[in-house]
């Protein structure tokens, strides 16, 4: 029993079976948005091409997708936290799922760019959009330290499992679609965007389905005043002045070398899977 005991600590499982109902929660929205990643990539150059679309302009595609989503993607978490961390989540969750919307129904280039650019639509199959940086700082927010290793492991292998199941089901469906029920290539696409979709619903769900403990405390304290009387008997406080706003995190000096080096590797280890991307 003691060998057991140890294997579920040293596998992370009975962190995860303690943590609370949110980080549950943002592990499976994880799981499902790497799912609906996974799928969609695997079919969407050919898809593309299919519904004639150069080369040059599907490389333009990608291109301005992924440009889209940093800038998008900057805006949002940046002010995450004033916005409040579920409703950036909602939001992200909703232009998910519509973008499978426009992939399923519209087959002009410049109306499936728009929905690319200005939603969320994954052309590498890897991370985009708002999520992952909001959910690994709430995560950090609701897990003790000690426990963080465990969680993070785990909120990683969820994605990379999503990403492969989606893989395959996609691969499985289109091929059943086209094989067993004599379905063109096309419509059999337009039916993986609709799961699509449907992933991106799933994931509003779950986003909505998250308590006020995923906000920072500040938010938190904003909602507290909302349903406090207007007329409270209060002794006058000296008001602190407000530290001034950056656009960058509060990082020591002798961290920055580290974190530029670190932008350089991520730099430069994104560039080569984009040669090598499907």
């Amino acid at each position: 029993m003691t060998a057991l005991s140890h294997a579920l600590d040293e596998l992370g499982l009975r962190t995860m079976y303690h943590s609370t109902r949110d980080v549950k929660f943002l592990c499976a929205q994880r799981f499902v948005r790497l799912f609906a990643y996974g799928g969609s990539t695997l079919i969407l150059a050919s898809y593309l091409s299919a519904i004639g679309v150069t080369d040059d302009r599907i490389g333009l595609f990608m291109t301005l997708t992924l440009v889209g989503d940093v800038v998008i993607s900057f805006f949002l978490t940046l002010f995450a936290d004033a916005m409040g961390r579920k409703a950036v989540l909602a939001l992200g969750s909703a232009l998910m799922a519509g973008s499978g919307v426009v992939f399923a129904l519209s087959g002009n280039f410049w109306v499936l760019l728009a929905a690319a650019v200005f939603g969320v639509i994954s052309p590498s199959g890897n991370e985009i959009g708002p999520f992952r940086a909001v959910e690994e700082s709430t995560l950090a927010h609701l897990t003790p330290h000690e426990k963080l290793p465990d969680v993070f492991a785990w909120y990683s292998l969820v994605g990379t499992a999503g990403t492969a199941l989606g893989q395959l089901i996609c691969g499985w469906t289109i091929s059943s679609l086209q094989d067993l029920h004599g379905w063109a290539f096309i419509p059999s696409c337009r039916i993986i965007f609709f799961v699509y979709a449907g992933v991106g619903l799933v994931k509003l769900i779950l986003t909505l389905a998250l308590t006020r403990k995923v906000e920072t405390a500040k938010k938190q304290e904003q909602q507290n005043g909302e349903t406090r009387p207007l007329l409270a008997d209060q002794a006058p406080v000296e008001q602190q002045p407000a530290p001034k706003k950056s656009l960058f995190a509060s990082i020591e000096k002798d961290l920055w070398s580290l974190v530029i080096r670190l932008f350089i590797l991520f730099g430069i280890d994104s560039f080569a899977s984009g040669l090598a991307s499907l």
